[in-house]
């Protein structure tokens, strides 16, 4: 190895061809330094990568399952939402359905009211009326026994009236007797 080292340095030529083959075999190594670095980066950018893109496909499987959870809880809610406008609805017309009765009922408070007045008043009329009635009563009965007193009164004075003209006939009849 000697001898080929002593004959490059003699002869340029084969000075000039080592020292290309130097820098051919430098550039060489070179590329495959920066080669093999290359290699190394893209497999760590592409195992870096592959983690990223597990982590992505976790996160977009959660993100689905996130997303479908909340289709169905918005489903749900839309069916409440609609269940809510339904109860709305149904509670609208109950209470148009309570405004009117409500008013039927005061309507029907006042109509009683006014009876109970209209009651009370005719009951004291009949109150007062029954007191007359009684007061008349016995006013009648009295003067039904005053009545009777005189027909009884009546009758002795019809049949003294008569039993005298009986008499007096009689006495007439005789004195026409006597006379005739």
């Amino acid at each position: 190895m000697n001898d080929i080292v002593c004959k490059i340095s003699n002869d340029s030529g084969y000075m000039v061809m080592v020292a290309i083959a130097i820098v051919i075999l430098l550039f060489v190594v070179l590329m495959v330094v920066i080669s093999s670095m290359r290699i190394k980066s893209y497999k760590d950018r592409f195992i870096n990568t592959e983690i990223d893109n597990q982590e992505k496909e976790a996160l977009i499987a959660d993100l689905q399952n996130e997303l479908q959870n909340l289709k169905i809880k918005n489903a749900q809610n839309e069916q409440e939402l609609q269940q809510f406008a339904e109860t709305r609805e149904k509670l609208g017309d109950t209470e148009s359905k309570l405004e009117h009765l409500q008013t039927a009922h005061n309507a029907l408070e006042k109509l009683q009211s006014e009876t109970r007045a209209e009651l009370d008043h005719t009951l004291n009329i009949f109150g007062k009326l029954t007191e007359e009635h009684k007061a008349l009563n016995e006013k009648f009965e009295a003067v039904q026994e005053d009545n009777n007193k005189l027909h009884v009164n009546n009758a002795r004075l019809l049949m003294k009236l008569e039993s005298e003209a009986r008499f007096a006939s009689e006495m007439e009849k005789r004195s026409n007797h006597d006379k005739g």
